[in-house]
């Protein structure tokens, strides 16, 4: 930085030089002051940088999941497994969707991060995050065996082809433990990535009562199975047969490997859903989509958004808080929307109770009614939401409040000491006993 000030200086308009060659006078400034301004500004940076260093103090880690391991009978192997819970797990007694992520050293915390702000937006409901990474250093064993036009092998290593044994590993150990540990509902969604892709396509056309939402990252369509037919072929088989019960599918690949397979494979992407426009299962919601500008791996961004958009899709995700409190009963309006929504997927979805920088929840309604002096549409509002959230403090202590303004001051009581005691040992726990304090001076 210094070699460019010092030649914007020394090679511009005024520079004079003595006989030595050395400037003596910089756009009128005397030489020796210029030194002496440059020494300052330079002690200055060294300084700024040392008391940072100082004042740079690591506390406790960023918390994106825990990390667990089981004991697998099906695999013969420990396996390592990742887990994210939805912020609201704690405060209340529902039971969540579970997303299951293959590749989980790649993905997991991706897709956490992805549902967690679609999750915020209303977009989708909060879920519990599964990562299942590759610990044991067998990814091939979850390949479909695949072969191009002229039979040879698609797939190369030991032992590929193993893709039942990973659905068992599913249903007998990991679904049953999880199951066994964690508030989960029926809905389950599995998301691989080229080798392992091969479990979610597995379970999609030969166990669809194990998972309900699927999404193909880096996908061969082209390819041909053992039996000859090829993954499109089996996608639209499966895609149109009336039997099936409700389910959401997304294929996806990238532009740059679409270069690669040629136009035949990128045919594929747009002949499929013209193939299945009139023949296929209303109850199935599918995406096929080339991600241009993408490689192999690096379409898993743009590919697990639009996986979970066709599996929580916009139109029916239209959650409009200002209706809700703008209307007669907000807290029956708020009933309402969700019991629509958990009709459509077939589990119950609770509204959320807060959200980063958004109005569209529940504790910043409860705000605004508050604000609006519209107590008694407020009241039931939070009456409902401890239904949501039974552990919450926050809703707690917004019905200790509403219950002062409408002048109920026992039962203002009663919910602040609510909130205190579920409060304990949170960082919180002074506001709300302030609050308490407050009530009773």
């Amino acid at each position: 930085m210094f070699y460019f000030v010092w030649n914007n200086w020394v090679n511009g308009q005024g520079v004079y030089r003595n006989v030595n060659g050395i400037p003596t006078l910089i756009n009128g400034i005397n030489m020796h002051r210029f030194i002496r301004y440059l020494t300052i500004t330079i002690s200055l940076v060294i300084f700024s940088s040392y008391a940072l260093g100082i004042n740079l103090q690591k506390n406790e880690g960023i918390i994106s999941g825990g990390k667990y391991s089981i004991q697998s009978l099906v695999l013969d192997e420990v396996r390592e497994i990742f887990i994210s819970l939805p912020e609201s797990y704690k405060y209340s007694s529902h039971h969540y969707p579970v997303i299951y992520v293959m590749d989980g050293e790649f993905l997991f915390d991706l897709t956490r991060s992805m549902v967690e702000i679609r999750a915020a937006r209303n977009y989708m409901p909060e879920s519990i995050i599964v990562g299942i990474p590759n610990n044991t250093g067998k990814r091939i064993e979850m390949a479909l065996e695949l072969f191009d036009d002229k039979g040879n092998p698609f797939f190369y290593g030991d032992g590929l082809g193993q893709t039942g044994k990973y659905l068992k590993f599913f249903r007998n150990d990991l679904i049953p433990t999880i199951e066994e540990e964690f508030r989960v509902n029926s809905h389950r969604t599995i998301i691989g990535m080229s080798p392992s892709f091969g479990p979610v396509l597995q379970a999609f056309w030969s166990e669809p009562d194990l998972f309900t939402g699927y999404i193909v990252l880096a996908a061969e369509i082209g390819k041909k199975l053992k039996s000859g037919k090829s993954i499109g072929e089996r996608l639209i088989e499966e895609i149109s047969d009336e039997k099936r019960s409700t389910a959401s599918i997304y294929i996806g690949t990238a532009g740059r490997d679409i270069i690669k397979r040629g136009p035949k494979e990128a045919a594929l992407y747009v002949d499929i859903p013209k193939k299945l426009k009139n023949i296929a299962n209303p109850k199935i919601r599918y995406k096929f989509e080339v991600i241009h500008e993408e490689d192999h791996y690096g379409m898993s961004i743009p590919g697990i958004q639009h996986g979970l958009e066709t599996i929580y899709a916009r139109e029916i995700w239209n959650i409009d808080y200002r209706k809700m409190w703008n209307s007669q009963d907000p807290a029956q309006a708020l009933s309402d929307r969700y019991q629509q929504l958990s009709e459509h997927y077939g589990f119950e979805i609770i509204p959320l109770e807060k959200s980063f920088n958004s109005i569209h929840n529940i504790i910043k309604t409860a705000e605004i009614l508050y604000r609006q002096n519209r107590i008694e549409k407020l009241i039931p509002w939070l009456q409902l939401a401890v239904e949501y959230y039974p552990y919450s403090p926050r809703i707690y202590s917004q019905l200790s409040k509403a219950y002062t303004q409408a002048g109920k001051h026992a039962l203002a009581i009663i919910y602040a000491e609510k909130a205190v005691k579920l409060a304990q040992n949170s960082e919180d726990i002074r506001f709300y006993k302030s609050l308490l304090k407050t009530l009773t001076p």
